[in-house]
């Protein structure tokens, strides 16, 4: 692999090297052979300029990565397909919530429990072995956003708060707080999270095992990573409460059809590209 010299522009303006193993293990994560994955990131090096956007670099490896494989090519767009779950971030808390139940824990939505002092609404509360868990969600539209020191200050206060009770609500002696966000965190909000031992979760963040792992080890796509099918037909599917890509191929594609008014052609084709996505193969 030639050395690569030259810097991009991220999402909040900053200049950074390129890495061009970063932009390898992203295909690679995507599902496409580390050989094709290479051959992709050299492709868009040969095209680029010093000073590049970030989401430019990516939207040309989106492009080739189509001609490759059409699931891997669905999968790297997992970061655009969440930020098209919104505007608002009721969607967001209940796919997190779905996330959540895959990896062994029991989950609610939208709770209002009293604390210590005051009553919250919280976002998703859940509870595994002897561990009950309340989860605020700081859903972002656009990229470039991300929480801060206020809102990691506040999310704590509301975590000491909801402690005890949330303990008492499950009968259990553990209690975590989660802060979790489809962006990233400013180094204030990590800085206090970690002093304050509540955890955050965001886009690549923790770096070994953030919000992107977490959906990439099992595969727990939203619906809105499927691409080319009828218009609307995402939040069609929210709507009835299907946000996994996952829980689509339990269906056959006769219900599908009667289901959301699609013909036999749309309905084999969003069915097709839920097995590619998943892969035919979801873990356990």
């Amino acid at each position: 692999m030639s050395q690569i010299n030259f810097q991009v522009r991220k999402s909040d303006g900053s200049l950074e090297p390129f890495k061009i193993e970063k932009l390898i293990m992203s295909l690679a994560r995507s599902g496409a052979d580390p050989k094709e994955a290479e051959k992709i990131a050299n492709e868009v090096v040969s095209v680029v300029e010093n000073g590049v956007a970030t989401k430019r670099i990516y939207s040309i490896a989106h492009g080739i990565l189509k001609r490759y494989n059409q699931g891997s090519y669905m999968r790297y767009s997992l970061k655009k397909a969440i930020l098209r779950l919104g505007p608002s971030g009721y969607t967001f808390e209940k796919y997190f919530a779905d996330i959540l139940r895959e990896y062994g824990y029991e989950t609610q939505n939208n709770v209002v429990m009293k604390g210590r002092c005051i009553k919250h609404e919280i976002d998703v509360l859940a509870h595994k072995d002897d561990t009950a868990v309340t989860v605020e969600c700081k859903y972002h539209s656009t990229a470039g956003r991300a929480s801060d020191a206020k809102v990691a200050l506040y999310i704590h206060s509301r975590f000491k708060d909801l402690e005890d009770e949330a303990k008492k609500y499950f009968n259990v002696s553990k209690y975590e707080g989660w802060l979790v966000t489809n962006t990233r965190f400013t180094i204030d909000a990590v800085n206090y999270a970690r002093c304050m031992g509540f955890k955050i979760l965001g886009w690549r963040y923790p770096l070994d095992g953030g919000l992107e792992y977490m959906i990439e080890k099992k595969r727990l796509y939203p619906v809105t990573m499927i691409s080319g099918i009828k218009a609307n037909l995402a939040n069609k599917l929210i709507s009835k409460g299907f946000i996994l890509v996952r829980d689509i191929i339990s269906i056959d594609k006769k219900k599908l059809k009667d289901m959301f008014g699609l013909s036999n052609i749309q309905a084999g084709k969003l069915r097709r590209y839920a097995v590619e996505l998943c892969d035919g193969k979801i873990e356990h």
